[in-house]
């Protein structure tokens, strides 16, 4: 398995590809579409699947871009979807004044769900709070989590938003995130990458 992280966007959002034998797929292409493209044609990689941890402007934005090019299926949690083709519900609106749209779901996935890409087993756990469509990517061959933005290495997504709830956040951490192995490596939305024993034990009594 190949793992390529790229920050994207305004926001400085992060997009995460990973490849085997010359597929890949792509987590939150948030920006910069044809940066991200241009890694899969210079590496001959066939993009088959996008994966959006939630619906918002800065981890969807290259979604179009993507597809066009591509016709990689558009992979997210049911509660995305609307998100996906209204600038207000991802925020773009609000935040930057843009009419950010993305084509809707070729694909739901739901809490517990696995996708099987390449010899990857990719789980899906749903984890709101941030935002109410959040869901992590979990590869336990390679004891790593894609979080989107409910954790990061040294905090956790805001809980300000109209579809955010601070008790989901708390209860998706402590109940989902927690019990996975504790030298799990994370890759969130946005910073640089963290372990689940480090964010348990230093970062999480001072949020909490």
């Amino acid at each position: 398995m190949e793992l390529k992280e790229f920050t994207v966007g305004e926001l400085m959002s992060k997009s995460y590809i990973i490849s085997e034998n010359g597929n890949a797929l792509i987590i939150d292409p948030g920006a910069e579409g044809e940066k991200l493209y241009n890694y899969l044609q210079e590496n001959g990689l066939k993009l088959k699947y996008i994966i959006n941890t939630h619906g918002h402007f800065d981890h969807i934005a290259a979604n179009q871009f993507l597809k066009d090019k591509t016709d990689a299926k558009i992979l997210a949690h049911p509660k995305t979807n609307p998100k996906l083709k209204d600038p207000n519900l991802n925020l773009s609106q609000m935040f930057m004044r843009q009419q950010i749209m993305s084509p809707g779901l070729d694909k739901t996935l739901n809490d517990d769900e696995i996708i099987k890409f390449e010899n990857l087993t990719l789980k899906i756990i749903y984890t709101p709070g941030h935002s109410e469509d959040g869901i992590s990517v979990y590869i336990a061959e390679e004891k790593i989590l894609f979080p989107g933005d409910c954790i990061f290495a040294s905090g956790v997504g805001r809980t300000d938003l109209s579809d955010s709830s601070f008790q989901q956040l708390i209860n998706s951490i402590e109940e989902k995130l927690f019990s996975l192995p504790e030298d799990t490596v994370f890759y969130p939305g946005h910073g640089p990458k963290g372990t689940i024993s480090t964010f348990k034990n230093r970062v999480w009594p001072a949020v909490k």
